[in-house]
């Protein structure tokens, strides 16, 4: 058998790939294949989202016989839990064609936009979270959902959290997710706040493999998979899986789209600026700004193209223009970060002696991405640009000076800097200037963005079996020990040494050659530049550099309990588990000391020092069917779980957990649960501090200072002009610091969910769930957001969080000394959040035209989503808006999933997807908001049977073409992008093919 991987990785259009996908069909497949008994291969499946009516689910297809309900350890057939679970089967992924569960899960209503740690959204993140691609269940954040594979732990993705990147886990072996959408950290432990994703894996007898290629309509987001499985189970009833599996993601760049061709720039209730008017005013070329002084104006004076004269034909200074010598960062800015994916998982399981069973499972990930993003702004007097420092500690200015002290020969002397025109020198001295700011965008070098490896590995091994104590039934235990490690190895390109740029700016010339005029900075290699001009491959070579960061987190894991039947009650027996765990979590990060120390353009960032949490805890979990088969009872049973920790941070916590269901007739299920749950701070939450600059609208522009009485009061007395109206640059590269906190206590999360699972007998096919959720969440880590904290400087008498705000001069802001340059903000126990909502599915399934029709509908309606900030302050409304801020996002109320499959007898499949993404407004935090339409999202599916064990499959996603819509600027909740790309499709109209097969 041969698939050409390199025809499909080399194929250049859409239709290209599909053609080559097709012969794939005729070419592959020898005449003489065989297959074992249990490889057919399945056909488009009738069920590709099912929330299980009663919530038990389908059993693995592995040794033990007995059905396991993710959400508890007690294993019992006829068990049924207390909590929805929604299940994602195998072909939810094929009827897409995705190859990540981070981008499956983006689809699925439960789930929302992981706002910067996605492939879309996590460029301008900071280089160490470039290409995550993470997962968001109720919106509630990635560290809030925790992940298990066959109901133990996995690894973080990052060094320094425990929210797993699913850029590391395999797709082709798993056979289904369990989704269990309630707070379970009472039987699994902490971060089961939003709920838990358990991944059950497959476990075949035989070898299958596969290959598919997609590309969009516009040739780009190329996604080439291919993979490998091969199992077999043992004479002794044991059985060993192994999987192999690569995959790769295309670059897709702005430049391609409508959507972020050009730099936009939208301020309600003006009308949105596209094109140079948007542009950036750090443009290519070098801008240098002479101050009024006198009876001079000032002005910032620039070249124009590749012009070297600063003069126009009159002997006048060129003032910089931005609709002309601006500069479009959009045009070199990515959508979506090309990534590349190594993914290996094997599992064994085998009888030692009776009772005992030895298991291990072993999964390797490895991904690699390029980020591109534009040229640093280098702003000689902002945040980022400068040499040294740190916080509460000001950096050096790598400013001009129009004259320097020179020593020749033993002789000191004032000269001019040789390097500045002499049009610009006599202006200064015209001005008595004797520094000359200046910004400019330093695009002439090489391509600044990261690049970035992670290694995560998980490695399992443990017994596991049953017993017999005398008195009731089912004892089973489990003994295991879970090890996993992410191994982060990132470079950020493209960055000026700030050291060389500060000392290279302050020359001389002797002898006719220009030289640095300090003697101590010549010693260690110093090279002038001059940035008057285009830079010279010497100085390109001296000030570009290099710097990284790496880290490690590591994950220890070992558990033990039993379970089992104690005696019988009137409804079944009652059933308990009880079991011990040690878990300890840590991690670091370290970065260069080049960024450490601001000797380099872009963020001056701490480390994340090593930190290393330990948590002893003890649970148990105990289910009681009280009554059953009685008219009107037909089951009825409580259950509930405890969990005692004892971390080494902070103080002891408890989760619990209690509930019931009710079956008043059989297929008719009412159900309830209340839980508590934890998250414990992770090493990046205590530990590390960076730095940052982006948008925080200043309360006292002319625009926003009168929103209220004490606002205008406090900005007059900080002596804000009335009329202080500043450019867009200057609010969009407001500097700061924020920092971790290694005195966060664990968040508190209250959990209810109670609704009716409705499977009738009397319509075989037909299930129903609808289920209320309630959550509670307080003692939220986060930051207060800097732009809170600049808003309530200034509308609170009390001037709350003006010591963590700066003002001082930018010089695109000429004679102004009390331009808001810089907030600071730290990680505290301070939110709150309350979220209310409905989850609802409705599955049908029967033969139809000859062959197994299905249709399905699941949908997630949210009718209260609130967040309190501060302790104190009014409650902010999320509800009803699909974007916010970059720490805080709204809740659209409704979005829907509607799935119509059609199999025939012989293999031909057809399946056609619907998505909805309900209408809402862009974000809560905006004055004015405005409103976002709804989207409908298309998408079909086509496969059959080539022989018998081999399918071709083609497929369209998004099949109108439908747009991405536009957010106001800083108002979508993603960094650099005006639109939510995990909501809505960036991409455009899509294509695939491929083949699977099995033997």
């Amino acid at each position: 058998m041969s698939i050409s991987v390199r025809a499909i990785l080399t194929c250049g259009t859409a239709w290209q790939g599909l053609a080559i996908s097709g012969l794939l069909a005729a070419v592959a497949v020898p005449a003489h294949a065989q297959e074992s008994q249990e490889s057919t291969p399945a056909p488009v499946s009738a069920d590709p989202l099912v929330s299980t009516p009663t919530g038990t689910t389908e059993p693995n297809a592995a040794q033990d016989d007995n059905i396991v309900v993710t959400g508890t350890r007690i294993a019992r057939p006829d068990l049924t839990s207390s909590s929805p679970v929604l299940v994602v089967g195998q072909d939810a992924f094929q009827n897409r064609n995705f190859t990540n569960f981070a981008d499956l899960a983006t689809q699925l209503p439960q789930f929302s936009a992981s706002f910067g740690s996605s492939r879309t959204q996590s460029t301008f993140s900071g280089a160490a979270t470039s290409g995550l691609n993470t997962v968001n269940l109720r919106n509630l954040g990635s560290g809030r959902t925790l992940t298990l594979i066959n109901g133990r732990r996995v690894p973080g993705g990052t060094t320094t959290s425990t929210a797993v990147d699913f850029n590391s886990i395999p797709t082709a072996n798993i056979e289904r997710l369990d989704v269990l959408t309630g707070g379970a950290a009472s039987i699994y432990g902490a971060d089961a706040v939003a709920g838990v994703i358990n991944i059950i894996t497959k476990q075949i007898d035989g070898f299958e493999a596969g290959a598919s290629y997609g590309i969009s309509e516009r040739g780009d987001n190329e996604n080439p998979n291919g993979y490998l499985m091969f199992g077999k189970r043992l004479a002794n009833g044991g059985a060993i899986n192994l999987t192999a599996q690569i995959d790769f993601q295309g670059r897709v760049q702005c430049s391609s789209r409508e959507l972020c061709a050009e730099d936009f720039f939208w301020a309600p209730p003006s009308s949105p600026i596209r094109g140079p008017a948007a542009y950036s005013a750090v443009g290519n070329n070098g801008t240098f700004f002479l101050t009024a002084g006198n009876g001079l104006g000032a002005i910032g004076a620039t070249r124009i193209g590749s012009s070297t004269s600063y003069t126009d034909a009159n002997g006048s200074l060129i003032p910089f223009s931005v609709t002309r010598d601006g500069f479009n960062r959009n045009g070199v800015r990515d959508i979506a970060i090309p990534t590349r994916r190594i993914l290996f998982a094997a599992s064994a399981e085998s009888p030692i002696v009776d009772g005992v069973n030895a298991f291990m499972e072993f999964n390797y990930g490895q991904s690699h991405i390029r980020a591109a993003f534009e040229g640093h702004p280098f702003q000689s007097s902002a945040a980022g640009s400068l040499f040294g420092g740190g916080p509460g500690v000001p950096g050096l200015q790598a400013s001009i000076p129009v004259q320097i002290t020179s020593t020749v020969g033993g002789v000191t002397s004032t000269i001019a800097n040789p390097i500045i025109p002499t049009a610009i020198y006599n202006a200064a001295l015209a001005r008595n200037m004797t520094q000359i700011q200046w910004q400019q965008r330093f695009s002439a070098f090489d391509g600044r963005g990261a690049v970035n490896r992670r290694d995560t590995i998980r490695a399992v091994a443990g017994l596991k079996g049953d017993f017999d104590v005398g008195i009731g039934n089912d004892w089973r235990y489990e003994v295991s020990y879970v090890y996993g490690s992410t191994r982060l190895d990132s470079q950020t390109r493209g960055l000026v040494s700030t050291r060389q740029l500060y000392n290279g700016l302050r020359t001389e010339q002797v002898n006719g050659t220009l030289r640095c005029a300090d003697a101590g900075a010549r010693a260690t290699g110093c090279v002038p530049i001059n940035p008057f001009l285009p830079y010279t491959d010497a100085q390109r070579n001296a000030l570009v550099v290099s710097a990284g960061q790496s880290g490690e987190s590591v994950l220890h894991d070992a558990n033990a309990f039993v379970s089992g039947s104690l005696f019988r009650l009137p409804g079944g027996d009652l059933a308990f588990s009880v079991g011990g765990e040690y878990r300890t979590f840590s991690g670091n990060l370290d970065y260069d000391s080049a960024i450490n120390n601001a000797e380099v353009t872009g963020n001056q960032i701490g480390d994340v020092s090593f930190v290393k949490i330990r948590t002893k805890e003890v649970y148990g979990e105990v289910s009681a069917p009280i009554l059953g088969d009685m008219t009107l009872i037909h089951k009825l049973t409580l259950d509930g779980s405890f969990r005692y920790s004892d971390p080494n941070f902070g103080g002891s916590y408890q989760t619990w957990r209690y509930g019931g269901s009710y079956e008043p007739v059989p297929g008719i299920v009412l159900r309830v649960n209340r839980a508590r749950a934890v998250r414990t701070p992770v090493p990046g939450e205590l530990s590390g501090v960076g730095q940052t600059f982006g948008t925080v609208t200043d309360p006292c522009t002319a625009a926003t200072r009168n929103v209220n009485a004490t606002r205008a009061a406090n900005c007059a007395a900080d002596g804000v002009p009335a009329n202080y109206a500043p450019p867009i640059n200057v609010q969009q590269s407001v500097g700061g610091f924020v920092g971790g906190n290694p005195n966060l206590a664990p968040e508190r999360a209250t959990t209810l969910t109670y609704g009716v699972a409705f499977a009738p007998n009397f319509a075989p096919g037909l299930s129903i769930t609808v289920d209320r959720f309630d959550i509670k969440l307080d003692n939220v880590i986060n930051t207060v957001g800097r732009q809170t904290k600049a808003n309530q400087c200034y509308d609170t008498t009390a001037r709350l969080f003006c010591g963590d705000l700066t003002r001082g001069t930018n010089p695109n802001v000429p004679g102004a000394n009390y331009v808001l340059t810089g907030v600071n903000d730290q990680l505290v126990n301070i939110a709150a959040f309350r979220l209310k909502g409905i989850d609802f599915t409705a599955a049908y399934n029967a033969r139809i035209f000859g062959g197994r029709g299905s249709f399905n509908v699941i949908g997630t309606l949210y009718d209260r989503a609130e967040q309190v900030a501060l302790p104190g302050q009014p409650v902010i409304d999320l509800l009803g808006f699909a974007g916010g801020s970059t720490s805080d996002q709204g809740f659209i109320k409704f979005t829907g999933n509607a799935t119509a499959a059609w199999t025939s007898e012989d293999g031909v499949g057809f399946s056609y997807n619907m998505r909805y993404i309900g209408k809402a407004q862009n974000s809560p935090f905006a004055n004015p908001t405005i409103n976002i339409g709804d989207r409908f999202y298309h998408n079909a599916r086509f496969s059959f049977n080539v022989e018998e064990n081999a399918q071709f499959f083609f497929g369209v996603n998004n099949i109108a073409d439908s747009k991405p819509p536009l957010f106001p600027s800083s108002t979508a909740g993603t960094q650099a992008l005006d639109t939510v790309p995990a909501y809505y499709d960036v991409f455009g109209r899509s294509f695939y093919s491929g083949i699977r097969l099995t033997f």
